[in-house]
């Protein structure tokens, strides 16, 4: 049982704090009767400095102070390191029968606020009962005197304020600093602390330039001057560097009626939001890259239609002119001719074959372009990236000797389906693009490394190279079909263009990166599951021994039908259809081995021409043969996905033609005899 009347053996320190000059006065008179040394704040912020300054024996404050709450600062007296620890004492008017817990864990004693004769009994039993024994720490403990007070209004209302502010803060996911008029830190939240990097002893109490270490004059700082002196809330943020992060940072002023104005301090990290806002520009960058060759797709198939028809004519007479030449010097006798006109003759083989060259370059350019006009679908087959990578890398080899040394490091990657040559032509363009960065003379001090991992979901190829950095205004176009540094003659741009549609075809990225003073790196990213689709083994018997055959070529263009036909007719006999309409006429009453049928043309369609056949023949349906220019039609796409007939791409070369004309009568006429 303890003396309620018993007094300190010695005097003991106490601090009291309460925002009301009634209370202090009536309490501390109290107390000091009572033997105590009392000091009287009426400032939380004021009462942190004087623990940290000359820490009292006893901390009695009020719950709700204007800038600190007492739990907060019963806490910080709790973390002084004194011995014995301070005790502390809470009063509060914010309890009553239905609010009889302790708000706060920190409080050694919490007093409910009665009248001032009351309140100083059970605070002096209070201290009587402390000062043999201090309870240990919890929330719950019951509000000393609550069962006298019926319930208030505004002991709710309290309370719940409280609560809500306290998870605001700490839900809002900002950092949260709250600035008195004297510019003092009086609350962090949790967010606060971790970005800034602080520790709330600390920073309570302290000047806002010091806790967050920026000078008195800095822009920050006049922001919180000018949002306390107005109460306002400037509209444009700052952007403050911290530590390797960059936070936006907006000031709120807080008014108050009895002039105790303060200021909230909300910073946002932007880190994550930039990395998140990088990753999606960069998805939109490859979306709107595909969309640019989708769109390039459709204009590309149209022009290669019209060109391939001419080209086709080209190749087909130039290599007539060839074969045929050598037989006219047999049998002319030049040496009658004029002194020019036989040197013009002798260098004929010379210009022929120098103009196939030529339209056999075009020829490749236009197949390159031919890529970008929605293809049939990729032919799939299994494949290891570190075996893939072994024929692009042959082949760049001539290219790479004279300017790098190649480092491979190619670890083993599991199966996936690709289509084979047209990745290994995307990583073949990768790779001469490295090459051509790099000048020639010093191939021991420059390199072109290529490495082969596996992730989780797929398969990375890095092409690294050691050249000077793709500018920086340039490198956002890389991708772009047609755009090319290089001087003219020497490129088209369609390299690194067709090799992103490819790994776009395969579900994959390709990522760059190229900065001064480290390597240009293309990171490919192929995914275990590429859409493509499993092809059937490829048929690898020797082409059969070429017989005469029945050809009908059905061509609208005139110069694409000679030229086929000055090439077929030394084998086989050759009929000529100008139009799918004279081609109906031509098959119904007459048969052949081969039809060789262009798929696009005015009036009745290579399409049209196939349906109306294999409706009347279908045996002579199944000898079609198509060409095509182009297929830029959704219809001519899904009709050359839908037949399982052979098909061939103007401008088809003279070899080509023919071993396709051997193969197809071939394999009709194996048909047929079964």
């Amino acid at each position: 049982m303890t003396d309620p009347n018993r007094k300190p053996s010695s005097p003991k320190t106490v601090l009291l704090v309460d925002d009301s000059e009634y209370w202090t006065e009536t309490i501390a008179d109290g107390l000091r009767k009572e033997g105590y040394v009392v000091s009287v704040l009426h400032d939380g912020l004021a009462a942190v400095e004087r623990v940290r300054r000359a820490p009292p024996q006893i901390l009695i404050t009020d719950y709700f102070l204007a800038n600190l709450d007492g739990g907060k600062l019963c806490q910080l007296a709790k973390r002084a390191k004194v011995t014995p620890p301070i005790t502390t004492i809470i009063l509060t008017g914010g309890a009553d029968r239905k609010h009889s817990r302790a708000p706060s864990a920190y409080a050694d004693a919490v007093i409910a606020k009665n009248n001032t004769d009351i309140v100083f009994d059970d605070l002096r039993r209070a201290l009587n009962d402390l000062s043999y024994s201090i309870p240990p720490p919890g929330d719950g403990r019951p509000v000393i005197g609550h069962e006298r007070l019926e319930p208030r209004v505004i002991a709710s209302k309290l309370h719940g304020l409280k609560q809500y502010l306290d998870a605001l803060h700490e839900g809002i996911g900002d950092a949260v600093l709250g600035v008195d008029r004297e510019l003092r830190v009086y609350f962090l939240n949790s967010v606060a602390l971790d970005v800034f990097g602080l520790d709330e002893d600390f920073a309570i109490a302290r000047p806002v330039q010091q806790v967050l270490n920026v000078a008195a004059n800095h822009p920050l700082i006049e922001r919180i001057r000018s949002s306390l002196e107005t109460g306002g809330s400037p509209r444009t943020p700052l952007t403050l560097e911290r530590d390797g992060i960059t936070l936006r940072v907006t000031v709120a002023g807080l008014p108050s009626p009895d002039g105790q104005a303060s200021a909230l301090i909300i910073a946002r990290d932007l880190s994550d939001l930039r990395a998140a806002e990088q990753a999606r520009m960069a998805l939109d960058a490859r979306l709107h890259q595909a969309d640019k060759l989708a769109s390039l797709g459709h204009l590309v198939a149209g022009i290669s239609h019209e060109v391939n028809n001419p080209l086709a004519a080209i190749l087909l007479n130039l290599r007539d002119l060839q074969d045929t030449f050598p037989e006219l010097e047999k049998v002319a006798d030049i040496s009658r001719l004029a002194p020019d006109v036989q040197t013009a003759v002798r260098e004929m083989p010379r210009v022929i074959q120098e103009s196939l060259e030529a339209a056999e370059r075009i020829r490749s350019i236009v197949a390159e372009m031919r890529l970008f006009a929605h293809p049939s679908g990729p032919s799939g087959e299994k494949a290891r990236m570190e075996e893939l990578l072994e024929a692009p890398l042959a082949l760049a080899a001539n290219e790479v000797r004279f300017k790098a040394r190649v480092i491979r490091n190619l670890d083993e990657t599991p199966e996936i389906v690709v289509d084979r040559t047209r990745l290994s032509q995307a990583f073949l363009n990768i790779i001469l693009n490295a090459a051509q960065a790099i000048e020639p003379g010093a191939p021991e001090q420059n390199y072109i490394r290529v490495e082969t991992f596996a992730e989780m979901d797929g398969v990375v190829v890095e092409i690294e190279n050691s050249g000077p950095p793709i500018p920086p205004e340039v490198l956002p176009r890389i991708f772009e079909p047609f755009f090319t540094t290089k001087p003219v003659g020497q490129g088209v741009g369609l390299g690194l263009s067709i090799a992103y549609d490819t790994v776009r075809r395969h579900g994959g990225h390709i990522e760059v990166s190229s900065e001064a003073g480290r390597p240009t790196v293309f990171r490919v990213r192929i995914p275990r599951n590429t859409g493509v689709s499993l092809s059937p083994p490829a048929d690898r018997s020797e082409p059969p021994v070429a017989t005469p055959a029945r050809v009908l070529i059905v061509d609208d263009e005139r110069v694409v039908r000679n030229g086929l036909r000055r090439i077929l007719e030394r084998q086989n006999e050759v009929v000529l259809a100008p139009s799918g309409e004279r081609a109906l006429e031509i098959l119904g009453a007459d048969d052949f081995d081969v039809v060789l049928c262009d798929l696009i043309m005015p009036g009745m369609t290579g399409i049209q021409l196939y349906e109306e056949t294999r409706k009347r023949t279908p045996a002579q349906a199944a000898r079609f043969v198509f060409l095509t220019g182009g297929t830029s039609s959704v219809e001519a796409r899904e009709f050359l996905r839908g037949v399982s007939n052979p098909r061939a791409y103007k401008p088809v070369s003279a070899d080509e033609i023919l071993r396709l004309v051997a193969r197809s009568a071939a394999d009709f006429r194996a048909s047929a005899s079964r």
